[in-house]
């Protein structure tokens, strides 16, 4: 049975991402709608599950499987009844936009490009100019985008330059009150974070810290590590080498001794990298052991120190981001130290950590705006058509 009767009663957008390049904008769209309050529901096609999307399990959320032809499309549009059709990028599915047009289906265009730049794949003008003229809303990356849609449209849609939009999630919330408490226990004391550390990196990480503590002698070091239940063995191994160490499981406060702080008990480590401003990535100096989200340390203010070894679902994101200077990239674990005390220095640290904050939220205000629009857009035109 089709859910088209329960859709109309509950509004419904179809977010449709033409080239899996674009479903990551999709994805954090859509996540974006569900946060504001009386959003309508929203249905994602063309966009595969990936390991770096950060999509939360919303039931406001959900993926379909979109087929090309005509009667496909047309068992999808009654089945779904959307509200609203929202395409994202350079890319312009015009058997999709045929068939909502055709069930009088609006539609948005957003995250749009200017369709003469490199890498267009927009061709033959009067088809395209055809296509555009279908949306309501034509949301774009930037003026000179928009002066040339605007151009093309002839009036026919309403044409915004956004922005472009983020790619990436924003970072998870956590309670106040338990980083309040650690932000009291450590006071002005600066901190690093060894962020998800497997076992195997221990040693290396606990040497940077003995490097890093020779020029910043009250030095704290956040180890949460990747299993729990290694948390006794690292807090021996941290006192073993010279370091006054508290457990959090053990419920041991840091004081003015501590040196070294084993965070394990599987918290979220959004409440660690908070109160540091420089983290390390662990498992990246590892083959083949993973290494947690970059992004969350970035868009929490941390600058990042990662290995040749990350998950490949974050290459791209840690190639940005050694390139803007939010992180460095180190071959050996050897180096660990060296790095970690560079960005420890105040100046340096500061402007790496604003440099990554700046990545990770990158296109973060236009989304909002999109969805705003697209809620708003929503709610006035409810119960037309």
């Amino acid at each position: 049975m089709g859910v088209g009767a329960e859709r109309r009663q509950e509004a419904l957008v179809w977010l449709h991402a033409a080239d899996p390049a674009d479903a990551p904008v999709l994805e954090v769209l859509a996540e974006q709608i569900a946060e504001i309050a009386h959003a309508p529901a929203t249905i994602l096609t063309g966009c595969p599950r990936s390991d770096s999307a950060s999509i939360t399990a919303s039931p406001e959320i959900s993926r379909g499987h979109l087929s090309g032809d005509a009667a496909a499309l047309d068992a999808f549009i009654a089945d779904h009844a959307p509200a609203l059709l929202v395409i994202a990028g350079e890319v312009l599915p015009l058997p999709v936009i045929e068939r909502a047009r055709a069930q009088a289906i609006p539609m948005f265009l957003i995250d749009a490009k200017h369709p003469s730049l490199p890498r267009s794949r927009w061709r033959l003008p009067g088809q395209t100019r055809a296509a555009l003229g279908r949306f309501s809303q034509i949301h774009t990356r930037d003026e000179q985008s928009a002066a040339v849609l605007q151009r093309m449209v002839s009036g026919r849609a309403e044409v915004l330059a956004t922005g472009a939009l983020a790619r990436f999630a924003p970072a998870p919330r956590i309670m106040t009150s338990e980083l309040d408490e650690l932000r009291q226990s450590l006071g002005a004391r600066p901190a690093w974070f060894a962020y998800d550390l497997p076992i195997e990196e221990a040693d290396a990480a606990l040497l940077a810290h003995a490097h890093a503590l020779r020029s910043a002698h009250r030095l704290l070091m956040i180890l949460q590590p990747r299993d729990a239940a290694t948390g006794d063995a690292l807090a021996e191994r941290a006192r073993e080498v010279g370091f006054a160490c508290a457990q959090r499981a053990r419920d041991e406060e840091i004081d003015v001794a501590t040196q070294v702080y084993i965070a394990d008990c599987e918290d979220d480590a959004g409440l660690f990298l908070r109160l540091a401003p420089v983290a390390f990535l662990g498992g990246s100096l590892t083959p083949n052991v993973g290494s947690p989200p970059a992004l969350t340390a970035a868009a929490l203010g941390s600058a990042l120190i990662f290995g040749s070894e990350p998950d490949a679902a974050q290459a791209e994101f840690l190639t940005r981001l050694s390139k803007s200077g939010g992180g460095v990239r180190i071959k050996l674990a050897a180096a660990l130290g060296e790095s970690l005390a560079m960005l420890l220095a105040p100046e340096t640290g500061a402007d790496a950590a604003l440099k990554a904050w700046d990545l990770a939220t990158e296109g973060s205000e236009a989304t909002h705006a999109v969805a705003v629009a697209i809620i708003d857009w929503v709610q006035m035109n409810r119960g037309r058509g």
